[in-house]
């Protein structure tokens, strides 16, 4: 072997150390690139994971082997159970899985094969989802990767959307009016067929006021303005070319652009107009008329045969009226002897059953054991004595007005059988199986509180609430002593006979001023029918002492001396009032309470006696 020169081996030495330095520099060029894999690789991973997609990687046999969390979700199925052990056509709905898997064979054939459709999934719990597949090779490989997106939402929407298009189309197509949308620039963009038909053509891109108004420049009573601020506008305005009446509704609709347009709704409302300016006529003719009716009644000292001209009555009168234009059940309530079955007679004979019966029920008469019977009727047979059949109160009222006075004595089982006749469910006869029906109306009367009859469980609730609808209340004769000379006056009228009982002397009238009437109105007509028979004044609740016969020398008709009854009376009350007032050092809130009257009545009295004091105190 020859002997290397020291030049040569120097030479080879360098050439060495260029192979290291360059064997070097691959290897942290090969170290660069692996760390840069690495990096791609994890941002892959990250950007898989983190999809929201549900993606996934199958392989040539259909196996998946490898999901992300969103496929997860999509399916109910964990990473575990998925990848290596289930083909992605397990999530195929049946009727999609023929075309798909056509279209993985073709895909590997190089066919040009569609890599998006739609197909349906099916999920853990047999959920039929909608989906978006996107399925493709991976580049040099035999696998494919997939992504599926849920379009069930976004396809329900779809569906709901065609249906409010539907609705919309069918709402606005059917709208009797005119109906029309334009821009802010006053472009039409849609007329309904009816406004197509006004304006002669399908006038869409046309500006609205030239077509629909033959206007050269926007209409004054325009409201585009407003619209475009987002308010809706309703006007109504005649239209000076056919002179009819239209109720105008514009609307904006906001686009998704942000843009606004105006949607008008233009409705002829002349028939409306003329039926409304009709009712207002009429409305005015029935107020001057109740105007005049109620004046009339205020000046009244009688109304049909209930004898009155105080405050308290003349509100009695006024709710007789009121229910008299009604059907509604009435509840009269009032102490015995206040007329109870008058007002409810004046009510029916000024309502639409005047032309029937009225037919009054006294219930605290009628035996527990007959009521059924008598209200109801009976089958012949029901009972021993029942030879024939037999109508009731009910039947005999049909078309009328049934009166129960004393509605509080009814039992409850009595109760929930009229309250089925109120509401229209009918009765049954005794000894009947057949319901019948019968029209009527009911009033009712009471002296009782019947909430404190629902307290002690006398009375229903429900039955309480269906009569208790027009409540009257009837003042006292105590409370109104005010209409004594007109009570007395009729009850002589009535039973004076044709020799007049003589007048009744001041001392007479002074103890009927001064009396409570316990027994109200009926007291009253009985003190005046033993007064005409026997000329002398007794009161119920006076000991005999008190007792008034005529004095024997007392004054007769003809003299010169004797005054008119309502004269008498007048007197004889200014004289109690002037009394009252001195005691109380005019202090007309006591004197008021004193004289049983309300201040109102006190200070019309003190008016009409010329009573007056700059002492009053409130």
């Amino acid at each position: 072997m020859e002997k290397k020169s020291r030049e040569q081996l120097v030479t080879e030495i360098v050439g060495l150390h260029a192979s290291i330095t360059m064997l070097e520099q691959r290897v942290r060029q090969y170290e660069r690139e692996r760390t840069a894999l690495l990096a791609s690789e994890t941002r892959y991973h990250t950007v898989f994971d983190n999809s929201g997609a549900g993606t996934f990687v199958k392989e040539a046999d259909m196996t998946i082997s490898m999901v992300n969390p969103a496929f997860e979700r999509l399916t109910g199925y964990t990473k575990k159970e998925i990848e290596g052990r289930m083909k992605w056509t397990d999530f195929i709905h049946p009727d999609d899985r023929p075309r798909l898997i056509r279209y993985h064979d073709e895909r590997r054939q190089g066919q040009n094969t569609p890599t998006e459709s739609e197909c349906r999934i099916v999920d853990r719990q047999g959920t039929v989802k909608e989906a978006y597949l996107k399925l493709d090779l991976i580049p040099d490989t035999q696998r494919s990767i997939g992504s599926l997106v849920d379009l069930s939402q976004l396809k329900q929407a779809r569906r709901q959307m065609k249906e409010s298009q539907a609705l919309f189309q069918a709402i606005v197509e059917g709208f009797e009016g005119f109906l029309y949308v334009c821009s802010a620039d006053y472009r039409l963009t849609y007329l309904n067929p009816q406004a197509r038909r006004r304006v002669g053509q399908d006038a869409v891109g046309e500006i609205c006021y030239r077509v629909i108004h033959r206007r050269d420049t926007p209409c004054p009573f325009c409201v585009q303005d407003q619209v475009q601020k987002g308010q809706t506008v309703r006007f109504e305005m005649i239209n000076p070319k056919d002179r009819r009446w239209y109720l105008s509704t514009n609307s904006p609709i906001h686009h998704v652009d942000e843009t606004v347009s105006l949607l008008a709704m233009v409705r002829d409302i002349t028939p409306a107009k003329r039926a409304e300016a009709a009712l207002r006529a009429a409305e005015i003719e029935t107020r001057k008329e109740n105007i005049s009716l109620r004046s009339r009644i205020s000046q009244r000292n009688k109304f049909g045969n209930i004898v009155g001209q105080s405050p308290s009555m003349q509100r009695v009168y006024e709710q007789i009226l009121s229910a008299a234009a009604t059907d509604a059940t009435v509840i009269i309530y009032g102490e015995p002897g206040t007329g109870k079955e008058l007002v409810a007679q004046a009510i029916h004979e000024m309502s639409d059953r005047r032309s029937h019966r009225f037919v009054p029920v006294h219930c605290g008469a009628i035996p527990e054991n007959l009521i059924e019977s008598e209200f109801f009727g009976y089958k012949k047979g029901a009972f021993s004595g029942a030879d024939s059949d037999r109508g009731g109160y009910i039947d005999f009222a049909d078309g009328g007005t049934v009166f129960l006075d004393e509605i509080g004595e009814i039992s409850l089982h009595m109760q929930i059988k009229l309250l089925r006749v109120i509401e229209g469910a009918g009765f049954t006869p005794v000894g009947s199986s057949q319901v019948k029906q019968s029209n009527i109306r009911i009033i009712a009367a009471t002296n009782r509180d019947l909430r404190e009859r629902i307290t002690s469980g006398m009375m229903r609730e429900d039955f309480y609430y269906r009569i208790h609808i027009l409540p009257i209340h009837l003042p006292p004769l105590k409370s109104r002593k005010e209409d004594l000379p007109l009570l007395i006056d009729h009850f002589l009228n009535i039973y004076g006979g044709k020799q007049k009982p003589p007048p009744l002397t001041d001392r007479m009238l002074a103890k009927l001023a001064n009396h409570d009437w316990p027994g109200n109105i009926r007291e009253l007509q009985n003190v005046i029918i033993r007064y005409c028979a026997l000329q002398v004044i007794e009161l119920s609740a006076s000991p005999p002492a008190h007792i008034i016969t005529r004095p024997a020398r007392e004054e007769r008709p003809g003299s010169g001396q004797i005054k008119d009854l309502k004269t008498m009376l007048a007197d004889h009350e200014r004289r109690l009032i002037a009394q009252a007032l001195e005691e109380h050092q005019w202090h007309r809130g006591k004197v008021a309470d004193q004289l049983g009257m309300d201040r109102k009545t006190l200070f019309s009295k003190m008016k009409r006696y010329g009573l007056g004091s700059t002492r009053w105190h409130k």
